[in-house]
């Protein structure tokens, strides 16, 4: 088929946010950064690297990778086994930080295997749905499905929830828009019910200062139960599990209509604890004001509607579905985020994509938003 350009909006919008989230990591972290490294540019800096870097990788892929190469089903098999071993091997070959292994240092580099098993959970459902397409109605063909979905799942949650709720909500996307079989999806559904009764009932339940054991201890730890119990009254513990959505609410209801303005956040300064993280949508609300922040949403909105309209109109039934599981990746992240920020979900590591400070997670998404692009120079969408 004719080889055209990839999709300009869609680079549009990808640069302006990260240009944007470059620009909020400064006025986020300039504070913290004088009093951690004597430069309030340092954390900027960095993410401003990071962010030409996953630009240009971006860019090379979305022109020169062939994102048809992934429907092999070896190819993206291996591509999940590998990644998947990696989030395995984190016990052993991972480093602590903040009392979680997360992380595989390689002298100056950092990995974050579970930003990587996203992507290859993504490649690895979609070549699986179009290898056996014709035969999704089968039972044992949906549980492989949603095995494939699963084992990363399980893999991730043992050291960050988030990452898995992530990786679990947009793999059964793809298998959602790919089949007709609804009851799978209201028993998932029901499951998920039953996961987040099952907390809440266990954090009503069981004293904070007593460990939980065995699976029960492994999948809802004290600190995971901690969580449920302040979401629902961050008041009961405002000095330590409460006290960063007490002082995201403060810095979101400061904010008011139009903010403080740009970098004049009081709660950066020392309140909201590395508030270029995950809690940055807090400060650009204080400083931004709801006008602000809901410019921001609209932006994401319109990143997601127009990966939405090069998936519908893919050259294939794997592009259709890659497409769809990268916006969903986004579209699941962004709500989770502003939800934490918001006190509407219980705190958990979540970043904002694209915006938050994070080398490899900035890096890895901005790859994966490189396969979109590829997608769309192949797709019937009008540029």
């Amino acid at each position: 088929m004719k080889d055209k350009n990839i999709d300009i909006v869609l680079v549009v919008l990808i640069l302006v946010i990260v240009s944007f989230g470059v620009l909020m990591v400064y006025s986020a972290s300039n504070y913290h950064a004088i009093l951690m490294y004597n430069d309030p540019f340092n954390i900027a800096k960095k993410q401003a690297v990071f962010a030409v870097m996953g630009v240009c990788v971006m860019l090379f892929i979305g022109f020169n990778v062939d994102y048809r190469i992934f429907s092999n089903l070896r190819i993206a098999t291996f591509i999940y086994v590998a990644a998947n071993a990696l989030v395995a091997l984190l016990p052993w070959i991972g480093d602590e930080r903040k009392g979680a292994v997360r992380w595989i240092v390689l002298g100056p580099i950092t990995i974050q295997p579970s930003e990587i098993v996203k992507i290859a959970t993504l490649i690895m459902i979609s070549a699986f749905i179009v290898h056996f397409r014709n035969k999704l109605s089968n039972f044992w063909v949906a549980v492989g499905g949603f095995a494939i979905v699963g084992i990363p799942t399980v893999l991730v949650l043992f050291e960050n929830l988030s990452s898995a709720i992530v990786i679990g909500a947009v793999g059964v996307l793809v298998m959602f828009v790919a089949t007709k079989e609804i009851w799978y999806y209201a028993i998932g559904a029901a499951g998920a019910g039953g996961f987040v009764w099952l907390a809440l009932y266990l954090a009503a339940t069981t004293e904070s200062d007593v460990p939980t054991t065995g699976i029960i201890g492994i999948i809802f730890p004290q600190y995971r139960l901690n969580r449920f119990r302040v979401w629902l009254d961050p008041w009961i513990d405002p000095l330590r599990n409460g006290y960063q959505s007490i002082q995201s609410l403060y810095a979101i209801g400061a904010g008011g209509l139009f903010g403080r303005g740009l970098g004049m956040s009081i709660q950066k300064q020392g309140f909201l604890p590395e508030p270029h993280n995950d809690i940055i949508f807090s400060v650009i609300c204080e400083e931004l004001g709801f006008v602000g922040a809901a410019c921001v949403l609209i932006i994401y909105s319109l990143l997601i509607m127009r990966g939405l309209m090069i998936a519908i109109n893919a050259y294939d039934l794997f592009g259709s579905l890659l497409a769809v599981g990268l916006v969903g990746l986004i579209a699941v992240q962004v709500i989770i985020n502003v939800a934490v920020n918001t006190n509407t979900f219980p705190t958990t590591g979540m970043q904002l994509p694209l915006i938050s400070y994070g080398g490899t997670a900035l890096v890895v998404l901005l790859a994966a938003l490189g396969i979109l692009l590829n997608i769309s120079k192949y797709s019937k969408i009008e540029k």
